[in-house]
């Protein structure tokens, strides 16, 4: 597994496991810390250390009735989640002024290491493209269900906010 995460309440620090330094490169590596980095700066990580014991410990220990009504918040919760690391990965873009080194980290951790195969950026990125803008109502749906319970949107998700954000011209602009 290829992660990392900033945790903590007045000192907040960056866990990174071994999977990361194992399969990921050196500027992907870096990647990562700046998105981490990312987090503390943008004052996500109170709240997500909030999230992570409301998920870890979550709500099965509650009764249904009093699960139900913290239901809402908890789904709610995770959106703000999912949101927080799309602007962590801007940190990590403005950080490293590398924009394939950021896009091949969303794709290697979202695949996980080549094992000897070629990877093609190029086709990720077009995956994450067609993510956004092809199927109809129903496919809007089931990437709706598939994202509900999700703390991290998925990556071709990220690499296409990401894109976007470059696109529109935001990044020349900071």
């Amino acid at each position: 597994m290829i992660n990392a995460a900033a945790l903590g309440f007045d000192k907040p620090f960056i866990v990174i496991n071994s999977g990361t330094l194992e399969h990921l490169e050196r500027d992907e590596q870096k990647v990562l810390i700046a998105h981490e980095v990312g987090h503390i700066m943008s004052g996500h990580v109170l709240y997500r250390t909030i999230a992570t014991i409301l998920m870890t410990f979550g709500l099965g220990a509650l009764p249904f009735l009093a699960a139900a009504v913290i239901f809402p918040f908890q789904m709610a919760f995770l959106e703000w989640f999912r949101k927080s690391e799309l602007s962590s990965d801007r940190a990590s873009l403005l950080a490293m002024q590398d924009r394939r080194a950021v896009m091949m980290t969303f794709l290697k951790v979202a695949g996980g290491p080549a094992h000897g195969h070629t990877i093609d950026l190029d086709a990720f990125m077009e995956q994450a493209a067609e993510y956004e803008t092809q199927g109809d109502a129903w496919d809007r749906v089931l990437q709706v269900i598939n994202t509900v319970f999700r703390e991290h949107p998925f990556n071709t998700v990220r690499a296409g906010e990401l894109q976007r954000y470059i696109d529109a011209g935001r990044y020349d602009k900071v």
